[in-house]
């Protein structure tokens, strides 16, 4: 992988964009229950949620795998249960009710990679061996694994799902590091940059990462991010703090307000 350069100033920017975000991020991390699942069915999620919608499609999928199978929950039972069905595909239209092939053959791939880690020590339990692995493995090592449809967002998530506190450059963080940067950046850039800012604030990179996807990928569920504007980085520099922003923006309503009463004489 090319040698990536970040700037002062292009952290600087993110810094800043983090900290408008407000005190809610701290701690957020720890409201989604994707944590808190079994290994299992942590590597589903990690597999099924690529270029998929979390809520509709990936939540249910994963509550009725859990509901059929709560006797699977380590990898090593799924797949021993992946290997009862005459391929991969089959599994997941089965069981998953997704008929996708070459998604399946990434969820295999992925399973016999986190055994692979799993069985280096036998004698250790399986969450704490692969929360390790989470914590010591480096982004650029997804490149080693050649499993086709697996990038580094995939390779990231399956990280944080086994406690690594970093991030996945999806497209909501890069669109979200882009935009205070005011050009695109790579998946690469944006996720090196979240660190280096999150670091700076003394935050958890996965609680700004969970905090970014939940503003942009559930705006809906959200009241604290309804009027949310992302400021560019020009016009965000002219003002100190949000109450700043807010009078700038009422004294602009009240100049549109007034003139509506204007009367205009042609002559």
């Amino acid at each position: 992988m090319n040698e990536i350069t970040i700037t002062e100033a292009e952290i600087a920017a993110v810094v800043e964009g983090i900290k408008r975000l407000g005190p809610d991020v701290q701690g957020y991390g720890n409201v989604d229950p994707a944590w808190s699942r079994s290994p299992a069915v942590l590597v589903i999620d990690c597999v099924l949620s690529l270029n998929r919608k979390y809520d509709g499609f990936v939540v249910p999928r994963l509550d009725a795998f859990v509901e059929n199978h709560p006797d699977i929950c380590t990898v090593n039972e799924l797949a021993d249960f992946m290997s009862s069905f005459p391929t991969p595909h089959e599994f997941m239209q089965q069981e998953l009710n997704y008929n996708y092939e070459v998604r399946a053959n990434t969820l295999q791939s992925v399973v016999e990679f986190v055994c692979k880690i799993v069985g280096e020590t036998p004698d250790v339990p399986e969450e704490e061996t692969l929360r390790q692995w989470a914590i010591n493995a480096k982004p650029e090592e997804y490149q080693t694994l050649n499993i086709h449809g697996f990038g580094i967002a995939g390779y990231q998530y399956l990280r944080m799902l086994f406690g690594a506190d970093t991030t996945k450059p999806d497209v909501h963080i890069i669109r979200y590091v882009s935009k205070l940067l005011g050009r695109n950046i790579s998946a690469i850039e944006a996720l090196h940059l979240l660190e280096a800012s999150s670091e700076r604030l003394g935050l958890s990179v996965r609680d700004v990462d969970t905090y970014i996807w939940q503003i942009s990928a559930r705006p809906e569920q959200n009241n604290f991010d309804k009027n949310l504007v992302l400021l560019d980085p020009d016009v965000a520099a002219a003002f100190p703090n949000e109450q700043a922003v807010n009078e700038a923006l009422r004294f602009v309503l009240k100049v549109l307000e007034d003139s509506k009463h204007l009367t205009i004489h042609h002559e």
